[in-house]
């Protein structure tokens, strides 16, 4: 959310996000109400910046891509968060039996989502549902679920052992139950060979949004990312532990 205090910042995560469907300038500052002038200053800033390169046409670099998919995720959060605490009086579950608008039905979180029946009164269904669609309920009085926990197994980098470094059993016993994720090549190789399937590519931004709806986590990463990592969980005030 940081990024919308700045309008600077603002104006540049606009430029990147038009970056990926027009290179022209001039359409840019014209989808974005602003004169070719200023846009033309904000392009050198960002290409000063290594966000974007010029050739035959202006491109979004790796680096811009990072810095514009973490803007747009955390201001995703925000609003995610924004709009639960707008819509509290109401949320959306999944049935777990037949249910009719106007029961009395008892919700619960599980694997981040939320589930409900009829084995209790601590909402009410605003609609109707068979079990496993989902259905509005109205709680009664609405708890957030529990942060969940986040483990974090340091992998040695490839120069010092990588993946055959790891105790692999012990990798396999961390994940039971939890959402895994890795980053990292030799992290990912590690959580293989331990019979494991976990989320590769946004693996920082999966496991920040699994914890925040509630679920634990093992996030498997290579030990030289594991430092921008606990940034990472520390400005989501989000709970973990970091294991080798």
């Amino acid at each position: 959310m940081d990024v919308l205090l700045s309008r600077r910042d603002t104006v540049k995560l606009l430029i990147l996000s038009q970056l990926l469907t027009t290179s022209n300038q001039r359409e840019i500052a014209k989808r974005l109400k602003l004169t070719p002038q200023a846009v033309s200053e904000y392009f050198k800033e960002l290409i000063s910046e290594g966000f974007v390169k010029s050739g035959n046409k202006y491109e979004i670099t790796d680096r811009g891509l990072k810095w514009l998919i973490d803007q747009l995720f955390n201001i995703h959060m925000w609003t995610e968060r924004l709009l639960k605490n707008l819509y509290s009086s109401s949320i959306t579950a999944v049935a777990n039996e037949r249910i009719e608008k106007g029961d009395k039905v008892h919700y619960w979180f599980k694997d981040g989502l939320i589930y409900c029946d009829k084995s209790g009164e601590n909402a009410i269904a605003l609609t109707s549902a068979d079990a496993g669609e989902e259905i509005l309920i109205k709680p009664i009085a609405f708890k957030p679920p529990k942060r969940g926990e986040i483990l974090v197994f340091e992998v040695p980098d490839v120069t010092s052992g990588g993946s055959r470094a790891v105790d692999l059993n012990k990798l396999k016993e961390l994940a039971d139950g939890r959402v895994v994720t890795a980053l990292g090549v030799e992290a990912l190789v590690a959580c293989r060979k331990a019979g494991l399937n976990p989320v590769f590519f946004g693996a920082v931004n999966v496991c920040i949004e699994s914890a925040h709806h509630g679920c634990d986590v093992l996030l498997v990463c290579v030990r030289n990312l594991v430092k921008e990592v606990i940034q990472r969980l520390m400005d989501e005030n989000l709970s973990f532990k970091v294991l080798k």
